[in-house]
């Protein structure tokens, strides 16, 4: 019993010590409200606006003549390609229209199917006109194009004579784009397929389905 006396007895003069110590020592000021640090937030990359580029292309226009003779061979080759549009983003989805110019002279050369002729095909300065759907990913975007095209065509053969003709009709196309270092320039990449439809040469039904591969550096405005 003696314990327990001496031992409330400690504790209270504890108590009345440290009360002391407190009044004497006068009132703890509040320490002022500092908010917690937040990181700004990072703007969300936008591709609306207007657009205009430059690039390389490869093509192979086709000249398949089923067949048939003379047989003219494919017009392949490189080209120089300049590209201008639009977007308007909403939310993550981009829409927009665009012109593309490919200046190219491609050209193929065979026998005509047929030994000791000689056959030469050209391609020249396709364009195109189309809109554009795309998915945005941030500073990525993947797209679709669809649209009207026309390019220019021509033969010349050592037995038929030589015979030209505009080639028009449907273009489809799938591609990718990146913005560099998020700021206004972007590198793109399409896959065009052109559905051309046929046209007659020297007399011989030619379908002039083709297909693009097109590399262009962008600025965006």
């Amino acid at each position: 019993m003696k314990t327990l006396y001496a031992t409330a007895i400690a504790a209270t003069a504890a108590t009345s010590i440290f009360a002391t110590t407190a009044l004497a020592s006068g009132p703890v000021e509040p320490q002022p409200y500092v908010p917690p640090v937040v990181a700004a937030p990072v703007a969300a990359y936008d591709w609306t606006g207007a657009y205009i580029g430059g690039g390389l292309t490869y093509g192979r226009m086709g000249m398949d003549t089923d067949g048939a003779l003379p047989s003219y061979p494919d017009a392949t080759g490189f080209g120089f390609s300049a590209i201008g549009g639009y977007n308007w983003q909403s939310g993550n989805m981009v829409y927009g229209a665009e012109v593309a110019l490919d200046f190219s002279e491609r050209d193929g050369s065979n026998d005509c199917g047929i030994v000791g002729n000689t056959c030469d095909s050209f391609a020249n300065h396709q364009a195109s006109i189309r809109g554009r759907v795309g998915y945005a990913m941030g500073s990525s975007l993947m797209f679709a194009t669809l649209g009207y095209a026309t390019d220019s065509r021509s033969v010349t053969t050592s037995g038929f004579g030589s015979d030209g003709a505009r080639y028009d009709g449907a273009v489809i196309g799938v591609g990718y784009e990146q913005a560099i270092g998020g700021g206004d320039w972007t590198v793109r990449g399409d896959l065009e397929y052109y559905f051309y439809g046929d046209e007659t040469l020297n007399g011989v039904t030619t379908n002039g389905d083709s297909s693009l591969v097109r590399l262009s550096v962008m600025r965006r405005f």
